[in-house]
This record gives structure tokens, sequence and C-alpha cells, in this order.
């Protein structure tokens, strides 16, 4: 890859260059296509700008464009020089996921695995399997959370059913016609300014 130790080597032989910063992406520590960097000499970026502007290089055409400091971000240039390193998002969640939980949250778990469990053991019981398992039912004992779980299942298999059957005689009957508003959608765009003094243009 097209990286900082990689950027700093090619664009070193235009002029010595004080600072470089590339845009990672926090989630996955890959490159976000673009980048900034500092020469001493303004002169230096100068040429860079005229010369690397829409120049190909490691099969994508490079954007680059001058920016005074006065345009640059005050925190432009937090993080450069250092090495990234990439959050570990597998052992964070892997820690939150194990980590113990309390009686609200477990209670919670609890009840959507009941849920689950009464929901499958309905359809079961649609398409005439006569099969039988324990479960998390039998391992809570036969509890009142577990009927509780039960029965909000089945309410919420007789409203589907309810509403299956409303939409089966609407479309039966002739005379009636439904008519979907459609919702407006605004869409929302972002306009970047050019901030880059060396960049890579994604394809």
């Amino acid at each position: 890859g097209f990286y900082e130790a990689q950027m700093r080597g090619f664009f070193s032989q235009f002029g010595d260059v004080e600072r470089l910063r590339l845009s990672r992406s926090k989630k996955t520590g890959g490159s976000k296509g673009y980048g900034f960097i500092e020469f001493r000499d303004v002169d230096d970026a100068q040429i860079v700008a005229d010369a690397m502007d829409t120049y190909l290089l490691a099969g994508k055409q490079l954007v680059v464009k001058q920016l005074p400091n006065s345009k640059l971000h005050e925190h432009m240039w937090e993080g450069a020089g250092e090495k990234f390193r990439p959050f570990p998002w597998r052992e964070h969640e892997r820690e939150r996921h194990n980590k113990p939980k309390d009686a609200a949250t477990q209670k919670k778990v609890n009840a959507q695995l009941l849920r689950g469990e009464s929901k499958k053991r309905q359809r079961l019981k649609a398409l005439g399997i006569d099969y039988s398992f324990p479960g998390y039912s039998s391992s809570r004992g036969g509890s009142a959370e577990a009927d509780a779980g039960e029965q909000k299942s089945q309410k919420e298999d007789e409203g589907i059913g309810h509403e299956k059957r409303e939409e089966k005689q609407e479309a039966k009957a002739p005379t009636q016609t439904r008519v979907a508003k459609k919702g407006s959608r605004k869409a929302a765009g972002s306009v970047s300014k050019p901030r880059t003094m060396a960049t890579k243009k994604r394809r």
C-alpha cells in the first residue's frame, strides 16, 4: 500500500517534509484516500501541486492542491508523525459481551431467549411437526418469566396473523383501493473543500 512511510519517501524528493498525516478509518485502520503534507519551503509545495496534480500513482490519479496555513483546521496535524495503531474492536466487543450482567439486563436477555424459543415451537406446530426439545423454558423450570415470554410471543403472532387476514380481505374486495402516499426524502449531501497538499483519489 501507499501509506505514511511511502508518502514521505516519495514526496521527499521535492523538498524537506516537515509534517505528514494520512487520514485513516478509526474502525478498520485503512486509508480514506487523502492526506496532508507540509513542506519546509512553500515553493516546494507549489512545485508538488503543479507537477503531481492528475499524476497516476499506484493505480490512482492524484488530486494535489496547495493550501495556505490560514485555511487549515486548528487540529489538522493532530497525530501527525505518530505510528497509527488501530483500535482493538474485537477485544473491546468480546470484553463487553462477556462482562457480568446485572439482574435487569440478564432478565431482559432471558425474556428474549424465551420469546424466540416460543416462536420456534409455534412454527414447528404450524408445520405439523411433532417435535419436543428441552430448550430454555425447561432450564428455567417453567418460571413465570417463561410463561410471560410465551404469552407475549403468542400475542405478537396473533396480531401478525390478524393483519395478514385484513390484507387478504382488502385484496379480494374489488371496490376497495389503497393509495400509498410517497414520502419525500431529503438527500443530505456534504461538500468537502480541497484541503490537501497531496492526496489520492478514490476510484
